[in-house]
């Protein structure tokens, strides 16, 4: 029985992260269980994870035809994106060669171009791209020209990305569906930790024959860790853990131990660890990640203080996973997501900025409010 922190996980919860481990063996699930557990993977936008898993198993044959369907058709979806996904890159990689610098693919693109496991199954959204911030205008007057538009064209959200935020406001193009972020860094420039945005497009590998570049294998996991927790307020993002579990495994399975020196070396050089420690703390309790004792003694330098080190886990506990299918979130569930978005919010500005931001979407709140419905 998998365990987090020191507690055992929701049934409904258990019952996928076992069905991630040993797919195979979830084969032989009652409908009963098949309906709970496809709902509870769709909700943590798992299910196409699950059906490739299960594939890769060999294992969807041997599945009840009711929830098979859900699988593929959670497969087919994820074949789909992943293809609008290359199609996207092909085309802003053409677009965007003239300018003749340095393109670093990430997350889930990222995924995707260095053909890692984890990106099978998985169900994109949008393209993330790091660019140096002396060309991010250059880039964004390219994208315009060629008839990319912001999707928030209001001042105050203009305002909030290119002051505050490390990346463009979000963009999208006529005839293709995914979004696109252009990230001139991977955190916030104001908020409590600036990794150096600078060294990680330097220190970023070429992806053969692509116009990409992706980040070595520790700074995406470092990457990825700082988004779930530091980034975000952890809510409903299993699917975020269940990623740096598989880019740790696949990573130490290619790299061995150098893979786990680098990355404790990474997440001191960009002031990451405490992150990276919250990351790794989850995946062995959740998802049993196997990280050798030499390699955790290195991560454990970062191990946060007791107080605060004990309020995350708990309240991240409570909303990492999403609630029963059947049920609301109760008042638990809502006061955890509450402190972990204004902790997230309170990691990403200093006190000032916070107040002057939170004022200002409370009015404008108010003001959306008070409009009258259009008819």
């Amino acid at each position: 029985m998998l365990q987090s922190s020191g507690k055992s996980t929701a049934p409904h919860v258990r019952l996928l992260l076992d069905a991630l481990a040993d797919p195979a063996r979830c084969a032989a699930l009652g409908l009963e269980s098949w309906d709970l557990l496809v709902r509870t993977a769709r909700s943590s936008k798992l299910l196409g994870t699950l059906a490739a898993r299960m594939e890769a198993a060999g294992a969807l044959g041997r599945v009840p035809e009711p929830a098979a369907r859900h699988l593929r058709a959670a497969m087919a979806e994820a074949r789909y994106l992943r293809q609008m996904s290359l199609r996207q890159l092909v085309l802003i990689g053409e677009l965007l060669r003239h300018l003749e610098l340095p393109l670093v693919a990430l997350k889930g693109s990222a995924y995707i171009l260095a053909e890692l496991h984890c990106a099978e199954g998985r169900l994109p959204r949008d393209v993330d791209l790091l660019v140096e911030r002396h060309r991010l205008d250059e880039v964004e007057r390219v994208l315009l020209a060629a008839g990319w538009e912001f999707t928030k064209t209001e001042e105050y959200d203009q305002r909030y990305y290119r002051e505050w935020s490390h990346e463009l406001p979000p963009m999208r193009a006529p005839a293709l569906p995914l979004e696109l972020d252009v990230h001139h860094a991977i955190l916030p420039p104001i908020g409590r930790l600036r990794p150096d945005a600078a060294r990680l497009v330097a220190d970023s590998v070429a992806v053969p024959g692509s116009d990409f570049r992706v980040l070595r294998p520790s700074d995406q996991l470092v990457h990825a860790a700082v988004h779930l927790f530091q980034d975000s307020g952890c809510v409903g993002m299993l699917r975020d853990l269940v990623d740096i579990d598989a880019l740790a495994r696949e990573f130490a399975a290619r790299h061995g131990a150098h893979f786990w020196k680098d990355l404790a070396d990474s997440a001191e050089l960009h002031g990451a660890g405490r992150p990276l420690w919250y990351a790794l703390a989850f995946c062995r309790a959740w998802l049993e990640t196997p990280i050798p004792g030499s390699a955790w003694s290195r991560i454990e330098r970062f191990r946060p203080p007791g107080l605060a080190r004990g309020a995350v886990m708990a309240l991240v506990s409570r909303v990492l996973a999403p609630v029963h299918p059947d049920s609301e979130p109760g008042s638990g569930y809502r006061t955890a997501a509450a402190c972990l978005e204004f902790r997230a919010l309170w990691l990403r500005m200093p006190p000032w900025t916070l107040v002057y931001h939170g004022t200002s979407k409370l009015i404008r709140s108010m003001q959306a409010w008070r409009e009258p419905a259009s008819p």
